[in-house]
């Protein structure tokens, strides 16, 4: 029996600014219409990821074995359009003929540093 394996592509991500970047994701949650994923235009690539800056992200639980699941939400519209409590996603699971229904727990917003202005300091001449 062959093992299920987690597969990743690039899929392109709008941030709520509106600047478009490549990002790399599971393949599974991108092709799902939930997550709003699209393939890779030629955007800039994202970079590293930090706690002051990352992208939106949507968290599903199993009720049964409150395992997580976290995917990348590709547009704001997708995200807006996730309900939580009621919006699910199969998640692939090893050994499992079938998936695994996960329920949205958490929406997690992006978060992207923006310029910080320095104070202005009248010249005392």
């Amino acid at each position: 029996m062959a093992l299920n394996q987690k597969n990743r592509g690039y899929f392109s991500y709008d941030s709520d600014d509106g600047t478009s970047y490549c990002v790399p994701g599971d393949a599974e949650w991108g092709a799902d219409a939930a997550s709003g994923g699209s393939a890779c235009a030629g955007e800039r690539a994202y970079g590293r990821q930090s706690t002051r800056r990352h992208l939106r992200r949507a968290i599903f639980r199993d009720p049964t074995t409150f395992r997580t699941y976290s995917g990348i939400v590709y547009t704001p519209a997708a995200y807006a359009a996730l309900t939580i409590g009621s919006s699910t996603f199969g998640v692939t699971v090893a050994d499992s003929a079938t998936p695994v229904t996960y329920t949205l727990v958490a929406k997690v917003p992006e978060k992207i540093m923006g310029t910080v202005v320095g104070q202005q300091v009248l010249d005392h001449a």
